[in-house]
């Protein structure tokens, strides 16, 4: 599941075809951790050419979901750009980026001289809408550890090429950790002690070393596929 939902293969022709097509062109920015790209409209599509960003849903009471992270090459607000309707997410820099910013104008010229990349946007929005789909499931199947199993092995999964024992080339503070998962600091690091125990993983420099991949899989409760779904519907 996690190698098709994260298949590096399709996602770096992705990234290289939208930095082939858009470096060199539209407004450059540098923006520094922490800080909030806040698009004024649905006319315009980001591609990030430096850094990490999440992009996020917050509720009024200060709780947060953490929907996608974006690295270079990826792009953001083409879901926006097609639906013409701003999506209420927050796109928050996790550490100093530079990012393009491309106007309508722009990308419409592109869309008509270059149209297979439409293919590329649509590869986008339809990785994006599995992701939410895999993001409802853990909430409504996972407890607290299979939450933090699963973030573990999208960031093994999202490495170019992910291998046990090899560091996974994020530092986090436990507290960062807690707030991309999505639960409290206490949670989080009784998590990881009990992860270290099982000989799951392992901390280098606030780096996270995937000891056993299988292991993490055996906590996260994943969704049942199809083939499953056939059998256990017959029972009915």
């Amino acid at each position: 599941m996690y190698k098709r939902l994260f298949d590096q293969t399709a996602q770096i022709e992705m990234d290289k075809f939208f930095l082939d097509q858009f470096s060199g062109q539209g407004k450059v920015a540098w923006y520094e951790k922490g800080a909030i790209i806040d698009p004024v409209d649905n006319n315009q599509i980001f591609l990030v050419l430096e850094g990490e960003l999440n992009q996020s849903m917050y509720s009024k009471s200060g709780n947060m979901i953490n929907y996608y992270r974006l690295l270079k090459g990826n792009v953001f607000g083409e879901i926006d750009y097609f639906d013409t309707e701003r999506a209420n997410v927050v796109n928050k820099a996790v550490t100093s980026c530079k990012i393009v910013t491309l106007s309508r104008q722009m990308v419409e010229e592109k869309l008509e001289n270059h149209p297979l990349m439409y293919r590329y946007f649509l590869m986008s929005i339809a990785k994006k809408y599995r992701i939410i789909m895999h993001e409802l499931a853990n909430y409504r199947f996972n407890d607290a550890h299979g939450r933090l199993a699963d973030f573990l092995l999208r960031l093994f999964y999202s490495e170019e090429n992910p291998m046990e024992g090899e560091v996974i080339d994020i530092a986090f503070t436990q507290e960062e950790l807690a707030d991309r998962v999505g639960l409290n600091r206490i949670t989080v690091t009784n998590g990881i002690k009990k992860f270290k125990e099982l000989g799951l993983i392992d901390i280098f420099n606030r780096k996270v070393i995937v000891s056993d991949v299988e292991g993490l899989k055996k906590v996260y409760r994943c969704p049942i596929v199809n083939d499953v779904i056939q059998v256990y519907l017959t029972q009915f």
